[in-house]
């Protein structure tokens, strides 16, 4: 089994390597096939810009030859009509997109003069008529038999008074020729529109138009339009693709091999946490050991307590059968006292044994008296004022009183051991009802609890104290746990809070007496 286990664990995670691989470039060119058809877009958009700045140049261009045309046609075309197509074939051969130049008789249905070889005698008319109906603007006229080119006509001169009809015959494939390698693309359209939406260029609309936009040209308002619709080799870009895809690779091996270093770091770290579990493990056997002494000497001092507790109780009635009634208080306190140590160290001895709970109503007003009166001369040996504050308070819990006191007994011994030595002096226990539940609170003025000890601040052997053994937090938060409450340490308050938590009996109490 740890043959095949051993053999398996590398072939997964060989074809966890290609999958993940495999995604990753999937990832990669799906990313580059968006960014490079943004690319594109944005592309078309500043191509198609500076071909329409272009186109609307040519086109200006036009109306500056044709006024010169017209002043020569108005100056005399009669006497010297060679001037004229002199100039005419200038503009020819210096503007290949203008084809020819026509002048017609606005008088007559003669065509005066033509660079054209041949004229067609449906021309004249157009020209005519066009120049007739012009009210001082240029007029542009589709070419049906001849596509792709539009005449621009003009009346000359450019009054009411004008007896010529000026003509240019314009290619306007050549208007928006460009010499940029965009247009060259299979996957790029351009075409360009009459104002009357009669299409001149580029046959149908693009599939996807994203440009359109009015010739700059004032005379001659053309209707460019463009569009792109990427196709595989647009979008994946064979070398770019490779060249990226090889990179990625490479990288991803690297993260790969990082991954696989950084998951063994990680798997040493788990071993040494695991020896250091069971360093705690055996810390815990030798508290368990601790338990057991501390059992076997709880049983010890038992009988000798027990016979302070008989001889106490016999000097109590000596005294009072002689009338000492000063001396009785004081053998009367001895018997409590020697009660309440008996049952501390019978808790003591039962401390690593399960047993029933004796758990009962227990006032806490009681309980904090008991310890006040245990601890006043040791809070007056160190100047530390101790305050209750719990007059008047009826609050009960379900609790073992004498565990109780002795969780409470602990937290104000360490309250007064770290107030001693604070500006303030100042040991707090208050108590309040919060719902279903009573908190107890015991508060110092003291410096407060180490950060890096908090965490561990209820494990056994954890301590600040230079001489502290560290179990009696241990040992408050299992007698908590024990009474069904909850002992933490109170994180937003300036001074160090100590919080007992324990369910209220006082509904208990009310049901009972009900």
């Amino acid at each position: 089994m740890k043959s095949n286990s051993s053999k398996s664990s590398p072939t997964q995670a060989l074809r966890w390597f290609f999958l993940g691989w495999v995604l990753l470039l999937a990832v990669i060119a799906g990313s580059s096939a968006l960014n490079e058809r943004q690319r594109l877009l944005g592309e078309l958009q500043s191509e198609a810009n500076a071909l329409h700045r272009q186109a609307s140049q040519r086109a200006d261009q036009h109306d500056a030859h044709l006024t010169s045309l017209s002043a020569l046609a108005v100056a005399g075309t009669d006497e010297r009509p060679d001037l004229f197509l002199d100039v005419a074939h200038t503009i020819l051969r210096f503007y290949p997109r203008i084809e020819a130049v026509d002048l017609v008789s606005l008088n007559s249905s003669a065509t005066l003069l033509s660079s054209r070889t041949n004229v067609n005698a449906d021309l004249a008319p157009q020209i005519r008529n066009a120049a007739r109906s012009s009210t001082g603007k240029l007029v542009l006229l589709s070419l049906p038999d001849t596509p792709e080119r539009y005449l621009l006509v003009k009346r000359s001169p450019n009054s009411d008074q004008a007896r010529f009809g000026l003509a240019l015959q314009v290619d306007a494939g050549e208007l928006l020729n460009s010499d940029s390698a965009f247009w060259a693309r299979p996957s790029v359209s351009k075409r360009l529109l009459l104002p009357d939406g009669h299409n001149l260029v580029g046959g149908s609309s693009p599939s996807q138009t994203q440009f359109r936009k009015v010739l700059g040209s004032s005379s001659q308002p053309l209707i460019m339009e463009a569009g792109i619709s990427p196709g595989l080799t647009d979008l994946f870009p064979p070398g770019q693709l490779l060249a990226i895809m090889a990179v990625a690779s490479l990288l991803y091996m690297a993260a790969f091999l990082g991954l696989r270093q950084f998951m063994r770091a990680r798997q040493a770290e788990k071993r040494a946490q695991l020896s250091a579990q069971e360093v705690r493990l055996a810390h815990a056997l030798r508290v368990n050991a601790l338990g057991e002494m501390a059992s076997g000497m709880a049983h010890e001092l038992t009988q000798p307590l027990t016979a302070i507790l008989s001889q106490a109780q016999a000097g109590r009635h000596l005294a009072t059968r002689a009338g000492a009634d000063d001396v009785a208080p004081v053998l009367n306190d001895i018997a409590g006292q020697a009660k309440r140590a008996s049952a501390i160290l019978d808790r003591l001895r039962n401390w690593t044994r399960p047993r029933s709970s004796t758990s009962q109503t227990t006032s806490v007003s009681d309980a904090v008296r008991g310890v006040e009166q245990l601890l006043k001369m040791e809070a007056d040996r160190a100047g530390v004022q101790m305050q209750t504050g719990l007059e008047g308070l009826e609050l009960s819990v379900r609790a073992d009183p004498v565990e109780l006191e002795q969780v409470i007994f602990n937290l104000a011994r360490n309250a007064i051991e770290a107030a001693s030595g604070s500006r303030d002096h100042l040991v707090t226990i208050s108590a309040s009802r919060a719902g279903k539940t009573i908190h107890i609170d015991v508060s110092d003025s003291g410096p407060g609890v180490p950060a890096d000890l908090r965490p561990r601040l209820f494990e056994p052997f954890v301590t600040g104290k230079p001489d502290g053994t560290g179990l009696g937090l241990a040992l408050c938060s299992r007698l908590t746990e024990r009474m069904g409450g909850e002992l933490s340490l109170v994180e937003d308050r300036e001074k160090t809070v100590f919080r007992l938590t324990l369910r209220d009996a006082g509904g208990d109490v009310k049901d009972a007496a009900e």
